[in-house]
């Protein structure tokens, strides 16, 4: 049985530039090195650092295909912080990529929260995000620690104002971290989330698939190229009659779900509560019998017990989409090389982890085809 694997890698390869600024003696005065800017990377220049890191590396393989994708920025997740800046709070807003277009509402939000009424929601600010639905709107995530009756009005008020003067965004929901982390939906965190709705749904649209997302869910942070995936997936596998599908650390399973017509047995996997919540509806929204959520953590006990049903066997495509930060447990390259997939698509944005991972999946016998 032929056996290839993928690489997807998401993320900027650019090195920080090492020099910095410093200063040099000359002539009897001091002049400052002007620091160096760095430029917008074109194609061709990624194309040139991921080739060397493949030299580097040794990644063994052939790099047969190149797929990117322009960001914009309404279909990226914006923040809006608090930091301790010379011993003052400040709201900072922190951009998915340095020198990106700040949207309209977004900016109108920042500038609505730096208001002198609304002084005591300010300081009980944590983080803002807006979620991205890839269709021009936002679904806004308030983490804040209100004390008291001011701030409480305060963020009545601010909640009155996305209403009125946001039809951007769609809905609004509060949240407490226990114990208390800056929430980031990016990667997966130990801890409970308090959540409680001002308006809209906890179900937000993901572009104009027909499937959703739950607000708290973890996806990536800049969407554009995960919205274009599933069509990405099947040009690059050439889907078979028969064949089956397997999405691990799924969230909102939505790849999975926009592949479940094409394949005749499609499985998602992942531990959050959120990830069922929006893994069931979009079961329910692609209008298949042949697609199944499991809760639970990615372990190679579960592969194996898995594959060991007769009912399973078959021609498998694994997904494997790990967040920021998270890697495959101890024993779980051999688990999925055990369990014969056809091919095995690896997505993530750390090179170092990318590399650790396509060496053991050779060691396995798998051949890297395509990025």
């Amino acid at each position: 049985m032929k056996t290839t694997s993928r690489k997807a890698s998401n993320g900027n390869f650019r090195k920080e530039n090492p020099r910095g600024s410093r200063s040099i003696l000359k002539a009897g005065k001091a002049e400052v090195e002007k620091p160096v800017v760095p430029r917008t990377m074109t194609f061709e220049d990624i194309q040139k650092q991921f080739g060397a890191w493949v030299t580097d590396m040794r990644i063994p393989g052939k790099i047969q295909a190149w797929w990117t994708c322009e960001a914009h920025p309404e279909n990226a997740d914006w923040k809006i912080y608090n930091k301790l800046v010379n011993g003052h709070e400040s709201l900072l807003l922190d951009a998915p990529v340095k020198g990106m277009e700040v949207p309209a509402v977004v900016q109108r939000v920042m500038e609505q929260v730096k208001k002198e009424h609304l002084r005591n929601f300010r300081k009980s600010i944590r983080t803002v995000w807006f979620r991205a639905c890839g269709n021009g709107s936002f679904a806004l995530v308030v983490q804040a620690n209100l004390r008291g009756k001011n701030s409480a009005h305060e963020a009545k008020t601010f909640v009155d104002f996305l209403q009125r003067s946001c039809p951007e965004i769609v809905s609004c929901h509060q949240i407490q971290c226990l114990p208390f982390v800056p929430f980031d939906p990016t990667v997966h965190q130990n801890t409970r989330i308090e959540s409680r709705c001002n308006f809209g749904n906890e179900l937000i649209p993901l572009g104009d698939s027909g499937l959703s997302m739950h607000v708290l869910d973890w996806a990536p942070r800049i969407k554009d190229a995960w919205f274009k995936l599933p069509q990405k997936i099947a040009e690059f596998i050439h889907i078979a009659k028969g064949d089956k599908f397997f999405e691990f650390y799924s969230g909102s399973s939505f790849v999975a779900a926009s592949l479940a017509s094409q394949f005749s047995q499609v499985e998602t996997q992942d531990c959050r509560e959120t990830a069922m919540v929006s893994s069931r509806q979009n079961i329910r929204n692609c209008g298949q019998d042949n697609m199944r959520f499991h809760r639970g953590f990615f372990e190679p006990s579960f592969l194996s017990k898995f594959f060991s049903k007769a009912e399973n066997d078959g021609r498998w495509t694994m997904y494997l989409n790990l967040p920021a930060g998270e890697t495959l447990p101890s024993g779980s390259v051999e688990a999925i090389a055990g369990a014969r997939p056809e091919r095995i698509l690896l997505q993530t944005s750390e090179l170092e982890l990318t590399a650790k991972l396509i060496r053991q999946f050779r060691n396995q016998g798998y051949v890297l085809r395509k990025t």
